[in-house]
């Protein structure tokens, strides 16, 4: 049900209209009770004068109370009367016909004092009927024998009750005067209540409704967007005071405004600047990127010459049995080592050149898990036998083909199992696991999980993140120890990546660590960067 929206106007108009004619009502009330009360005791006046007149006339004139009056009417222009003497034995014939009689009865029987009661009624056509009843004392009869006028006088129990003189009168006059000071009670009371309605609309519409007017448009002209308008008010009141306030905040809005308009200018300049400096990164970036894929790959090139070289050279000294051949041999292996080790180095800054240049694709094939972790075990053999370290597979039954990148998850692997042979002291042990994941709410998705644990000393948990950084290794003793370029890791994360996967790390210090790889059964081809694009 939607709502009744009146404005204020509205609102304080019958607010104070309904207050003005409740205060009317009741102010009024009271003199119109007053002027009722006032008629009444008029008709009842009139009645007592009459019966005093009548009985001083009939006792007189007619010198006996048991006759009975005839009813006697009103001058023609007066109300009509009737008038009728009620004896003390017709008291109880009158008490049961008539409750008005018994009651007055009552009252006078009592020592109250009281002589006379006055009751009104309505006749059939409406008009009001006044019953007056007048009791007659044995007191009464006798001073108006004696000569004297009719008084009322208290009642006492040795002055009997004689008979009841009944007046009534229709009283036209009365309930003439009644209607009109009903009329004029309630012309007054409207012509108040007008005057007080134009009198308070007038004190609202100018002192009050007139300054919210003008902060409202005010307001509007601000919710317009102008923030050089002010209100103007003055009537030195707390609505002036509303007015400088807003005026005060309008200012302190506008001021607000330059400033940020000014940030703006500044942030604008700044963006550009930045906008400008990021593609100059982007250019130098790209630069690095290829004049690292050049160099590597011009270096590559005499490099594997040398190791050629170096094998054939080997092999020769091998079979030769001359004097002197060991030595020759062992330094024709350090060349070797340090020729290949140099192209490890080599080959992982092409791969990270091309990952940051986006120039890697995917080559999606089928790819059993099993032979797969078969072959990557047998090709870290020699260096884990090298340095006497145990080797287990451990792969769960029924591992399906995936559909994968076979040669970057190769890559990604078996950084993972070189780096556990590099890192595991002599005598430790290495495991390569892999097994399936179902998906869940608390799992991983469905798809491929592959593990490599090692017994080494363990990663802080606080450099977690810290090893899979480009250039960054455990810490300075490891690197000397060690040697390498700390890219292994963060290319295996982009290579992760590029697979729809992810890389794991569970390790503490001391406790060996495990490195995990998850990827999904089915993976589609496609080609994108993995680097952001500066330019953008």
């Amino acid at each position: 049900m939607p709502r009744i929206r009146v404005s204020l106007a509205n609102k304080c108009q019958i607010l104070f209209g309904a207050a003005v004619l409740l205060i009317l009502s009741a102010a009024l009330f009271v003199p119109w009770l007053r002027m009722q009360k006032l008629v009444a005791e008029s008709q009842r006046e009139i009645a007592r004068e009459l019966a005093d007149a009548w009985l001083a006339d009939l006792i007189q004139l007619a010198g006996a109370i048991d006759s009975a009056p005839e009813p006697l009417v009103g001058p023609e222009d007066g109300p009509p009367r009737r008038l009728r003497l009620i004896s003390e034995s017709e008291f109880t014939a009158e008490s049961e016909a008539h409750p008005f009689i018994a009651r007055a009865l009552a009252e006078f029987e009592t020592p109250s004092g009281l002589t006379d009661l006055v009751q009104v009624t309505r006749a059939d056509d409406g008009k009001r009927v006044y019953h007056y009843v007048r009791a007659v004392r044995r007191s009464d009869i006798e001073r108006v024998r004696g000569g004297g006028a009719s008084t009322l006088v208290a009642t006492q129990v040795a002055d009997p009750l004689q008979a009841l003189l009944v007046i009534e009168m229709q009283a036209g006059w009365a309930g003439r005067q009644l209607l009109l000071n009903s009329v004029y009670t309630i012309i007054a009371g409207l012509l108040a209540l007008l005057l007080a309605i134009a009198v308070f609309w007038f004190i609202t519409t100018r002192i009050i409704l007139s300054p919210v007017r003008v902060l409202r448009e005010t307001a509007e002209k601000v919710a317009e967007g102008d923030l050089n308008i002010r209100s103007d008010i003055n009537t030195g009141d707390e609505f002036e005071q509303l007015s400088d306030t807003f005026n005060d905040m309008l200012a302190s809005l506008k001021g607000s405004q330059d400033k940020l308009r000014d940030l703006n200018k500044q942030l604008d300049l700044k963006l550009g600047e930045l906008a400008e400096s990021n593609l100059t990164l982007y250019e130098a970036n790209r630069i690095k990127g290829d004049f690292l894929a050049n160099v590597s790959h011009e270096l590559r090139t005499p490099l594997n010459s040398i190791i050629g070289f170096g094998e054939v050279l080997s092999e020769s000294l091998a079979n030769m049995k001359v004097q002197g051949n060991d030595k020759r041999l062992r330094y024709v292996e350090n060349i070797l080592t340090s020729s290949r080790s140099l192209l490890t180095m080599i080959t992982e800054l092409l791969d990270l050149a091309k990952i940051e240049a986006g120039r890697i694709d995917l080559h999606v094939d089928a790819m059993s898990v099993t032979d797969t972790c078969e072959v990557l075990l047998n090709l870290i053999r020699p260096q884990a036998d090298a340095k006497q370290l145990q080797l287990s597979l451990k792969l769960a039954r029924g591992l399906p083909v995936v559909s994968t990148d076979p040669g970057k998850f190769q890559q990604i692997i078996f950084n993972f199992l070189s780096n556990a042979v590099k890192f595991t002291p002599a005598g430790g042990r290495i495991e390569l696991g892999a097994a399936t994941t179902q998906g869940g709410d608390d799992s991983e998705p469905t798809g491929l999980r592959v593990w490599v644990k090692d017994t080494g000393p363990g990663i802080p948990v606080e450099k977690h993140e810290e090893i899979f950084e480009k250039f960054r290794q455990l810490d300075s003793s490891h690197t000397k120890e060690h040697g390498g370029t700390g890219l292994g890791l963060a290319i295996s994360k982009e290579l992760a990546r590029l697979l729809e996967g992810r890389i794991d790390l569970e390790s503490d210090v001391d406790r060996g660590a495990t490195f995990f790889l998850w990827i999904p059964m089915d993976l589609e081809e496609k080609s994108e960067p993995l680097m952001p694009d500066l330019s953008d």
